[in-house]
């Protein structure tokens, strides 16, 4: 199956290729079309001098192209025989212009062979080189003797010295001595057509060896395509289930009066190493985590994963958040082979004294206005990042909240977003945007400062995940 599967693809692959080239192809006649009509013109405006025959064979050219091109478009490229038709009129028409122009057109003869390339096809290829070398050589002997006159051709009586003028081309290797019939056709064929069909032979050889590396250079674009396509579709559930793993109804527990809760984030890629949790350890205590994995993308994602539930876990079985992060820390360094590593902060709020309990694992400090008064940090680190190093042992520290006070969560995506000149956002910023929007509820709050980032580094790229929860006594 998987053996067919292969197959199939390559066809398709070649098939699809097949069609554009086609259409390339016919896009070159249409262009000869209009060359060869603006020089027929000329022609017979009296600008060039041709003879009458090779007038008719411009017409002629003109039709032959055009009813390829015509039949080519009517069966929308697709038929099999349609290349033959394309690059079959395409060799003609350049032939009858090199037989009438045999020292003017000489890179017209590898045009067919480099557009069969394009069809990836060897056995096309093949054909075409040979045809090209056959038709082009023809052409070359014929326009020798009725296009472009090769003087070296011209019959002239035993004993006559050949003279050039002005309006005379002859080879330097000829001019001035007597003509000699025999010699002359023998040093012409072997110095100038012999050499000509030998670089056709040696550019077809070339051709036909290049189409092997073009196949598989084409497929393995279209195995790397298809496979970008499949890592992106699988970026985009990586994606939905990263955040179907985060609260995201807002606002969360609306039916408690005590308080209420918001969260944003904001992915620098498809799935980020932030991540936010809160949630009832029973019906008085609340639970509060905000946490920031090392790196990003995929592995960063699948480390918060494991985090947020090893959290969630030992908060759910230990009493203090000193205790859950001792827990936590020594559980994510077992076979912790990657060195991944994360930033937290974890908070637990009794919500009938409004006491809560916290511990900061090297994060960021969070952000607190008390009602009616001004900004400040909570300034406590009580340890390194979990997953660091075994055998840490965290402590924990106590803050008395009141109704109307409010805490702001953040990971460093915010305060370390950059304009760009290379200017950081700060937490000065971010403590004014907070400050001047007291009176608003918790989701404007969040919005107006994701909004405020935003236009800072407006024209920057964004490097970080932006993660935000905010809190809000009742």
């Amino acid at each position: 199956m998987d053996t067919e599967r292969v197959i199939n693809g390559n066809e398709s692959i070649l098939k699809e290729n097949e069609i554009k080239a086609n259409r390339m192809m016919a896009l070159i006649l249409d262009v000869t079309v209009i060359i060869v009509a603006i020089t027929w013109f000329l022609f017979e405006s009296g600008f060039f001098y041709i003879r009458v025959q090779f007038r008719g064979l411009m017409i002629f050219n003109i039709a032959l192209m055009a009813f390829a091109s015509m039949i080519s478009r009517y069966y929308k490229y697709e038929k099999d025989w349609i290349k033959y038709i394309l690059m079959g009129s395409l060799t003609v028409v350049y032939a009858v212009t090199t037989s009438a122009l045999t020292y003017n057109v000489t890179l017209l003869v590898t045009i067919p062979i480099l557009m069969s390339i394009r069809y990836f096809n060897k056995k096309y290829t093949t054909f075409i080189a040979l045809l090209s070398i056959v038709v082009f050589m023809v052409a070359y002997m014929y326009g020798a003797n009725h296009g472009m006159l090769d003087m070296n051709f011209v019959q002239y009586p035993p004993g006559t010295t050949i003279v050039t003028n002005e309006k005379m081309w002859l080879d330097d290797a000829v001019q001035g001595i007597l003509y000699d019939k025999r010699l002359m056709i023998k040093n012409t064929m072997i110095s100038n057509y012999f050499v000509k069909m030998m670089q056709l032979v040696i550019f077809s050889v070339a051709a036909v060896k290049l189409v092997d590396y073009c196949q598989k250079i084409m497929r393995k674009q279209k195995e790397l395509s298809e496979r970008t396509a499949r890592i992106g579709a699988e970026l985009q559930m990586a994606e939905k289930i990263q955040v179907d793993m985060l609260p995201k109804i807002f606002p969360t527990f609306s039916e408690r009066e005590e308080f209420d809760l918001y969260a944003s984030m904001d992915t620098a890629r498809e799935v980020g190493g932030d991540f936010y949790d809160f949630f009832m350890i029973d019906e008085n205590h609340l639970c509060l985590v905000i946490a920031d994995v090392s790196g990003k993308g995929i592995p960063a994602a699948m480390f918060m994963m494991t985090a947020k539930t090893v959290i969630k876990d030992y908060a759910l079985t230990h009493d203090s958040t000193a205790e859950i992060f001792t827990a936590v820390n020594d559980r994510l360094c077992e076979n912790n082979e990657e060195g991944m590593f994360a930033t937290a902060w974890i908070g637990i709020l009794d919500t009938q004294t409004k006491v809560m309990q916290y511990t900061n694992a090297g994060h960021n400090f969070p952000v607190l206005r008390r009602s009616g008064g001004k900004c400040e940090t909570i300034d406590e680190r009580h340890g390194v990042f979990l997953a660091c190093m075994e055998g840490v042992c965290y402590k924990q520290s106590t803050l008395q909240l009141s109704p109307g006070d409010r805490l702001l969560l953040y990971t460093d995506g915010v305060t370390e977003a950059h304009s760009n000149v290379k200017e950081l956002y700060g937490e000065k910023r971010l403590m004014e945007v907070f400050d001047s929007n007291a009176g608003e509820s918790g989701d404007t709050v969040l919005s107006r400062i994701l909004d405020d980032v935003s236009r800072f580094s407006e024209g920057a790229e964004q490097f970080d995940d932006i993660t935000m929860t905010i809190l809000t006594v009742k």
